[in-house]
């Protein structure tokens, strides 16, 4: 493994498990498991299930630091405790896009958690387990979770059928995806709020009384709830609540409890309600777009990708993400980012088989994630991530709304699409006097802004290689190359 001399930045990506840091050096990913942890990661490593699932993608690669690359860390890094010299040094392949729970679709949190549960029921099978059990351990490499925590993994007593994170599961998987599916609940609005989920009391609070009389709630949510405060008070006066019995009884009640958190959680159906229906149908009946028009801009993206897109593309606005497919079918990674839900779950679930490599996110471009966690420093903002990421990006269909939705002037636009792309930009500009603009106005008058001023705008930042007005002559694509100033 080739490591960076001494001089690259050290960033620490971690600072709640005792037993390991994770740290960021350039662009390689090191991570630092202490002793005595670093004893059990010894037969960790051997596990059947970690190989069987890292050999499907689903668990992240890893791999030893030899003696003399250690050599080549920041000395900050190896000396960061008494105890270096028996510590574990491991490489992680890196996901191409960090992303955060808060920027799922519930789908997308469902895989998550079935991916967490799957992988803790074969582990148990090992006398292992896992110790935690948050989203935050699983990021999305396209399409696909991958479980990225490897120091979750931990030695399972065989005598033990409890999982201490089943409470930890229910809040950060169960509830957040049930205030959804009854309360219409985004799971911004949950993990931006707490990454600590969303507690049965909590929950039990927003429920509208005879929704707490239904069935499904009842059992997970109101019952719950009404036992959280005993419990809590259980626990703290009785802290060991190990319940030991014999290995083959307590594997089969384990199993039966993830088996039956799997089923629970497999059995929801998410009845999507558009939060705002001027963004949907866009590929439906209700299209803005002619056939002809809509052929002229396929042909058009489909061109400009092929020629002026390299390796990673970012689709602002994707809406059921067409045209992100029509890039990942050019073999680029995708990242296609929308602010409705329904959007981007219908983006990912028809995406996940044929378009593996599309990462879907439910953003608003106009009020991005900001950046949380302890400090503003766990999870980095989302326009901080993009940085240097993309070197082509989409806006099809998105100025107009811009400007007329979210009262963002033309400029300050343009300069975001400049700071969003390394290279290239494909956009499409819709004139005042295009129907959907007319719908989005509400009296107001943008008759100032004409294709000309839309023009100066990107010579600005851009050299324009080349633009087409589709049929109708009320909308023109362009394709950008950005301005590098010497």
């Amino acid at each position: 493994m080739n490591l960076l001399p001494h001089n690259k930045s050290l960033r620490s990506l971690s600072l709640r498990d005792p037993s390991g840091t994770l740290f960021e050096i350039g662009t390689q990913l090191i991570r630092q498991i202490h002793s005595p942890s670093s004893e059990d990661w010894n037969q960790i490593k051997r596990s059947p299930t970690l190989k069987k699932f890292t050999e499907k993608g689903l668990f992240v690669r890893s791999w030893e630091i030899t003696d003399a690359d250690i050599s080549t860390l920041p000395p900050e890094l190896s000396n960061k405790n008494n105890n270096a010299t028996q510590d574990i040094y491991l490489g992680h392949e890196k996901i191409d896009f960090v992303n955060y729970p808060s920027e799922w679709a519930p789908e997308m949190l469902r895989e998550a958690g079935l991916l967490t549960l799957d992988l803790a029921t074969e582990l148990s099978a090992e006398n292992l387990g896992l110790k935690d059990a948050t989203p935050f351990n699983v990021l999305f490499s396209g399409c696909l979770p991958v479980f990225v925590d490897v120091l979750s993994v931990e030695k399972r007593d065989p005598h033990n059928s409890l999982w201490l994170a089943y409470s930890q599961f229910s809040k950060t998987f169960v509830n957040p995806l049930l205030a959804y599916q009854h309360l219409g609940q985004p799971l911004y609005k949950t993990f931006l709020l707490s990454r600590e989920g969303l507690t049965a009391t909590d929950f039990y609070t927003q429920i509208p009384f005879l929704k707490k009389l239904n069935p499904s709630l009842f059992t997970k949510i109101t019952l719950p709830a009404i036992l959280e405060s005993w419990s809590d008070k259980k626990l703290r006066n009785h802290p060991n609540t190990e319940k030991l019995m014999n290995p083959e009884r307590a594997q089969f009640t384990l199993q039966f409890l993830l088996k039956n958190l799997k089923r629970s959680i497999s059995q929801l159906n998410f009845n999507h309600k558009p939060q705002n229906t001027q963004f949907n149908n866009y590929m439906s009946g209700e299209s803005p777009y002619s056939h002809q028009q809509f052929e002229s801009k396929e042909r058009l993206v489909k061109k400009w990708l092929a020629l002026h897109s390299r390796k990673s593309i970012l689709d602002v606005g994707c809406n059921d993400g067409h045209f992100s497919r029509i890039a990942a079918s050019l073999g680029r990674k995708v990242v296609a980012i929308d602010s409705e839900v329904e959007l981007i779950s219908k983006t990912w679930s028809m995406s996940r088989i044929s378009h593996p490599t599309l990462l879907p996110l439910v953003v608003n471009i106009a009020n991005p994630s900001p950046a949380s966690g302890w400090r503003n420093q766990e999870h980095r903002s989302f326009l901080d991530r993009t940085q240097g990421q993309f070197d082509c990006v989409l806006m099809l269909a998105l100025v107009h709304h811009l400007l007329t939705t979210e009262s963002i002037l033309l400029q300050h636009i343009i300069e975001l699409a400049k700071e969003l792309t390394t290279e290239h930009v494909i956009i499409e500009w819709v004139s005042p006097l295009d129907p959907m603009f007319q719908h989005l106005k509400k009296g107001r008058d943008y008759t100032h802004l004409t294709v000309e001023v839309f023009e100066q705008q990107c010579l600005k930042h851009f050299t324009i290689i080349e633009k087409e007005t589709l049929p109708g002559n009320t909308r023109t694509l362009y394709c950008l190359k950005k301005l590098f100033l010497s």
